[in-house]
């Protein structure tokens, strides 16, 4: 069953985002493809991470966090996110700039979503932060990083029928 799973998830493209939060040892980020919208009122998102992750302990205790939804030319960032690079060095790839609230954001990410963490739940490996989201900035192109089979996609519109 678990073979089955995987492999069915493997057929769903999913868009990559970076998740940064912040604390007194400083910024922390990582990649995920496990990011979607909850509703729109209150406008909020989940974010899914897995508790082996290095990234866990510090979103775990922070207040905040950020979604940074990244463009189809930014597989360099995604891979220093997704364990090329370790700790504050993965904030050296890309433009990353301070939000008001000392969150770390991308600048030229697709849109940033600034969330103030809602609830906390844990299941099974993983612990799902749903965040209400307080701001938002959104890039004019549209042209998403995307994750399917294993592999890094970009979208392309199909002619109507």
């Amino acid at each position: 069953m678990i073979a089955d799973f995987k492999t069915a998830m493997r057929r769903m493209a999913s868009t990559v985002s970076i998740i940064t939060c912040a604390n007194e040892a400083g910024a922390h980020g990582m990649t995920a493809t496990a990011v979607t919208s909850v509703c729109a009122e209150p406008s909020s998102l989940l974010v899914c991470v897995n508790t082996a992750a290095s990234f866990h302990h510090a979103i775990s205790g922070a207040e905040r966090f950020c979604v940074n939804l990244l463009d189809s030319s930014q597989v360099d960032l995604s891979q220093a996110f997704s364990g090329r690079l370790k700790g504050a060095e993965r904030f050296s790839v890309g433009s990353w700039q301070l939000h008001d609230d000392g969150l770390p954001y991308l600048e030229d990410a697709q849109a940033n979503l600034f969330c103030l963490v809602d609830r906390r739940i844990a299941y099974g490996t993983h612990t799902i932060f749903i965040g209400r989201v307080e701001h938002v900035l959104i890039a004019d192109q549209v042209s998403p990083l995307l994750y399917q089979d294993g592999s890094y996609a970009s979208a392309h519109r199909l002619a109507a029928a």
